[in-house]
């Protein structure tokens, strides 16, 4: 559906006017009300354990039974604010991973495990340290934070050979890698961490990356738990209608289907 103004001319001056599209403008406005509606009824709902979470704070306590430091990483693919994924990774993963770390920092700092992460975004980076800093302080031991323990890289290359090395210096005993790099830089991690008898918990957004972590890891993450984390732990009600909107959509559409295959099979069409 378009709606076109043509062009007119007043006084030898030509007024151009591009071209709406009214049923894009309906549709923004439609998913606007929609996320709105939804982050008010949905305020103070309490979504199912995301188990994730429990396998994270899981690291977290072999960590301290090992006396070493935790691992967390979520590669480039968890700091991504642009590029092709954008859409996904800042709306949904991003937060996601920040909320996660703030939560494996509150239960870290209680028992005095040291976190070692990093990123290949500046950006990232600076979150990473807010939401660190949060959770250290939510614990009641925020002198147990160390900015130090966040490591920037502008590169991947250097991201995945710094953890290598941190990994094996402080012999790693536990690691949460959610998001991660890719299958050829994640098994690089994976070894290293395989080296020193860490427990690992992983996983990907995208599904062809989950492969290698559904070989390695003691837990793995499914792409459905790595979006919904956010949403879990934060009370922000956004996150939670963003998830049920998904799962309107979804029921929408399996409904289209069913209803397009029985049709089809008296068919009325």
């Amino acid at each position: 559906m378009l709606h076109i103004v043509l062009d007119k001319t007043t006084k030898g001056k030509k007024l151009s006017y591009k071209i709406v599209r009214l049923d894009i403008l309906i549709v923004m406005l439609v998913s606007f009300l929609t996320l709105l509606v939804s982050s008010r009824v949905l305020r103070g709902v309490k979504l199912r354990q995301i188990p994730t979470v429990e396998a994270s704070l899981e690291a977290v306590r072999v960590a301290t039974e090992k006396g070493t430091p935790l691992f967390f990483d979520t590669g480039w693919t968890g700091s991504n604010f642009w590029g092709a994924s954008s859409g996904l990774t800042t709306l949904a993963f991003v937060p996601s991973t920040l909320e996660l770390l703030k939560r494996i920092s509150t239960e870290a700092g209680r028992l005095g495990v040291r976190i070692i992460t990093g990123t290949t975004n500046a950006v990232y980076a600076m979150m990473s340290q807010d939401y660190m800093e949060t959770g250290f302080g939510l614990s009641g031991h925020p002198e147990r934070f160390n900015k130090d323990d966040i490591n920037f890289y502008p590169d991947n290359t250097g991201l995945v050979l710094s953890g290598v090395e941190k990994i094996n210096r402080f012999h790693v005993g536990a690691a949460v890698m959610i998001g991660g790099h890719n299958q050829t830089s994640n098994i690089v991690l994976y070894e290293a961490l395989a080296t020193q008898g860490a427990m690992l918990v992983a996983g990907e957004i995208w599904p062809n990356d989950n492969s290698m972590a559904a070989l390695c890891a003691d837990y793995l993450s499914f792409a459905e738990e790595n979006i919904a984390v956010g949403a879990y732990l934060s009370e922000d009600p956004v996150p939670k209608a963003i998830l049920a909107g998904e799962d309107l959509i979804k029921a929408f559409l399996v409904g289209t289907i069913v209803i397009g295959g029985v049709l089809y099979y008296l068919k009325v069409i």
